[in-house]
């Protein structure tokens, strides 16, 4: 009869690679610091800057007025709906041809991806500055700007997700004789619908964000907003707007977090 061995596992040692890699990012982080000119000292040093007297009291008058700031948070809704809608409905057939599971040929796979690689690799910032010289300040270039960063985070995600999907059903459609398209809409298609629109909330809660960002280079929303009151020094206003939008998005998070896990 076996004894079984009471003794506890012997904890591996670390390799000599290991210490040498730790030793090369500690040496690397320690080297970026110095050169960025980074202090610790910042951390407690910056409180003493007296504009921080300028955040305070909010005037919250001025932030509940209509005008000043409740048409331009929905206005800041408005850019990030249209663009969610329009990025995420233009990324469900490029998802479908950038995954090498679905895609219909190879030519199609490669140009398609290049085109997505170049998309994905400009800022969105960058597009929402081009947009507004090209177009114009106002939402309609952010709505833009935000279409495309929504296609590029939809389509990476989502292409992911179809890599992934079980390819049984499509290769049995395509045995029995079925064309691409009908193939995968019946094979794969269903499996991957609710990633599909749990990824379309995700976008839709990042773009909330973007478009406060994107509105700081005349894109439109609340963001123009806050960078208004930035350039006259108003923080007070600064800071009552961030706490709105802190207090929103929150919001937003929480919903689409528990839409999401009923969908996945």
């Amino acid at each position: 009869m076996t004894e079984i061995s009471n003794s506890r596992p012997v904890r591996p040692r670390p390799k000599l690679r290991t210490f040498l890699v730790a030793a090369f990012l500690i040496v690397f982080t320690v080297f970026s610091a110095r050169k960025v000119g980074f202090s610790f000292s910042t951390f407690w040093e910056m409180w003493s800057n007296p504009l921080w007297e300028k955040f305070w009291p909010v005037p919250w008058e001025w932030i509940f007025d209509r005008h000043n700031v409740v048409d331009p948070l929905l206005e800041t809704f408005q850019i990030a709906i249209i663009s969610t809608l329009i990025g995420c409905s233009l990324a469900l057939p490029i998802s479908f041809a950038i995954s090498s599971l679905t895609t219909p040929n190879r030519p199609t796979y490669f140009v398609t991806k290049a085109v997505m690689n170049i998309v994905r690799a400009i800022p969105d910032l960058f597009w929402a500055k081009l947009l507004v010289t090209a177009i114009g300040i106002g939402a309609f270039a952010g709505s833009w700007a935000l279409s495309i960063f929504s296609l590029a985070v939809m389509v990476k995600l989502f292409s992911e997700t179809i890599d992934g999907a079980d390819p049984r059903p499509l290769e049995a459609a395509r045995a029995a004789g079925g064309r691409h398209a009908p193939s995968v809409s019946t094979g794969v298609f269903p499996t991957v619908f609710p990633a599909y629109v749990a990824y379309a909330l995700y976008v839709f809660e990042l773009n909330i964000r973007a478009s406060i960002v994107l509105g700081l280079v005349g894109a439109g929303g609340i963001g123009r907003v806050v960078e208004a009151q930035r350039q006259y020094f108003r923080f007070d206003r600064v800071l009552g707007v961030l706490l709105i939008i802190f207090v929103i998005v929150l919001v937003i998070e929480q919903v689409s977090v528990a839409l999401r896990k009923r969908l996945i």
